[in-house]
């Protein structure tokens, strides 16, 4: 099934969340480099994400994967709406055209965490989802022991539905337990965001 038009610039109060390109690669490097301790902890494609020509193909498979009209894998890129600076990664991933489905990742930059920015980038992926893409569910993955991410799930009004035992593996090699959190287009908060959406809020 063709994936719904999905725009490749959003705006919040403080953020932009659009299409990475290839000019951004040395400012996505220079984030990674500086969050690379947190990031290896949790992300499996931290080690290969070394160099700014590393950023550069990697933006190159994201301008494809946008081409893709049924792409299921959506890179976005987060960046300070202010001044321009990157601060993270989100998107819509392992999409499923045909419910529709999609799960929500994201990582911010060590020196912008516990500012909010996470929260107001999932509500704002949120907000889109259910109000302009008409999907009827969005779904949060982390590790059991992530507990940021996991707050920024609960922060954001995504239900805990399973905690998933020895589901996958750390990047370190070690067994993880994966909490999954989810909502649908008929749930209480997705309504609220859809509302606030149609209010311009």
């Amino acid at each position: 099934m063709t994936r719904p038009p999905i725009p490749d610039r959003i705006e919040t109060e403080r953020l932009v969340l659009r299409l990475p390109s290839v000019e951004d690669a040395e400012a996505v490097i220079d984030a990674i480099d500086e969050s690379r301790a947190e990031l290896t902890e949790w992300m499996a494609w931290a080690p290969y994400m070394r160099t700014v020509e590393d950023a550069r193909n990697w933006a190159r498979r994201v301008g494809d994967a946008w081409d893709d009209p049924e792409g299921v894998d959506l890179p976005i890129g987060i960046f300070l709406r202010e001044d321009g600076r990157f601060l993270g990664g989100t998107g819509y991933h392992r999409a499923k055209w045909e419910i529709p489905s999609v799960d929500i990742g994201y990582w911010m930059r060590t020196s912008e965490t516990g500012k909010g920015y996470a929260r107001e980038t999932v509500n704002a992926l949120t907000r889109v989802g259910f109000g302009r893409l008409g999907l009827r569910r969005m779904v949060i993955t982390c590790a059991a022991t992530n507990d940021p991410s996991r707050r920024v799930a609960e922060a954001c009004g995504y239900q805990f539905e399973a905690r998933l035992r020895n589901h996958d593996r750390l990047p370190d090699g070690s067994l993880r337990d994966t909490l999954v959190y989810s909502l649908i287009d008929t749930d209480e908060t997705a309504r609220a965001l859809v509302e606030g959406l149609r209010k311009g809020g």
